[in-house]
């Protein structure tokens, strides 16, 4: 079922905000916190402005891909009916007005209040908005700069909140969850006392699920399900309709017969 409810507002850390944005005059983020910068694997494609969109990164794995996937696509179409919920997967986040070199990438991100069209990039000072949500997977590759660097870095410029999922199993548990208090500090958030985690950017509960995890809404405790799941579901409901016109044209069949 669509939610066409408003989600809550987001409440960023309004330095942090305010010099992502380019509003005004700090010292560079990106030069303090440099280790926790994405940096485009060559070949890297550049728009006009010479900011990288594309480059040659390769896949971290099939359930790394399918895990973040599942996020993107399960949250587009969650809030498809609004134009105002801004949804990416892998698209870099430029946070400083010129610096090119001030770039993120999460696995997932979501905007609040920013309109639904595609980009190239997501750049900070054009939105006039920080994402609300970034989510990361952990991989061999890269998981100690996601647990440990990139947090004040995500901190500093605003984002409301900031999650990991570790499918590798390098962390006591697979779900890590931060959220910027009033003062703009991230604190941890808890598990619920039923299990899985609340997100109240996105109104819906993160839990885990196999070897990969899924959104549920608190509201109807419906699962947010992935595509493949969707298509299944599609399928399942085809045959059955099929199956029973089937026995309903054999039934009538019956009854003209003398």
């Amino acid at each position: 079922m669509m939610n066409d409810q408003p989600l809550p507002a987001a409440t960023p850390g309004a330095d942090g905000a305010a010099r992502a944005t380019g509003t005004r005059s700090e010292p560079s983020l990106a030069r303090r916190h440099s280790r926790a910068l994405y940096r485009p694997v060559p070949p890297v494609e550049c728009d006009d402005d010479g900011y990288p969109f594309r480059d040659g990164a390769p896949v971290e794995s099939t359930l790394h891909e399918e895990l973040r996937t599942y996020a993107s696509s399960a949250l587009k179409a969650r809030y498809a009916a609004r134009d105002d919920v801004f949804v990416a997967a892998e698209l870099g986040l430029f946070f400083e007005r010129g610096n090119r070199k001030a770039l993120l990438a999460p696995d997932v991100m979501v905007s609040l209040g920013v309109k639904a069209e595609h980009r190239l990039s997501y750049k900070a000072w054009e939105e006039g908005a920080i994402p609300d949500f970034a989510l990361e997977l952990l991989s061999a590759r890269t998981w100690r700069r996601d647990v440990a660097v990139k947090p004040p870095l995500y901190e500093a410029i605003g984002v409301r909140e900031y999650w990991i999922f570790d499918p590798i199993r390098k962390l006591p548990g697979p779900v890590v969850g931060r959220r910027l208090d009033a003062a703009g500090v991230y604190r941890p958030v808890r598990e619920l006392p039923g299990g899985g985690y609340r997100s109240e950017g996105l109104g819906l509960d993160l839990i885990v699920h196999g070897d990969g995890f899924r959104f549920r809404d608190p509201e109807t405790g419906e699962i947010l399900p992935s595509h493949v799941g969707a298509v299944a579901q599609r399928n399942r409901e085809a045959s059955a309709r099929q199956a029973a016109e089937a026995r309903v044209a054999e039934l009538e069949e019956l009854l003209r017969k003398p």
